[in-house]
């Protein structure tokens, strides 16, 4: 990977953009997400789901954010 100088921490910051008709744009998200599958193997629950408030919403996706935790933190000790 070549060396880019900046001025400053905007140009920085910009260069880390791609334009969304850039044919190097797939293969970035791809490699992001696969970076992603190792870092944190797993899935997150599929399919829609209802809810009678926002708050039973956002105490479902904590129960399963609190058990996705656990069972990778299991994962890392047992490896």
């Amino acid at each position: 990977m070549p060396i880019q100088r900046f001025h400053n921490t905007e140009d920085a910051r910009e260069a880390l953009w791609v334009r969304r008709d850039d044919p190097r744009l797939v293969p970035r998200i791809r490699s992001l997400w696969a970076f992603a599958s190792r870092l944190a193997p797993g899935a997150a629950p599929r399919g829609v789901r209802r809810f009678r408030s926002s708050e039973d919403a956002q105490r479902d996706r904590d129960e399963w954010i609190t058990q996705r935790a656990h069972a990778l933190r299991a994962a890392r000790r047992d490896s």
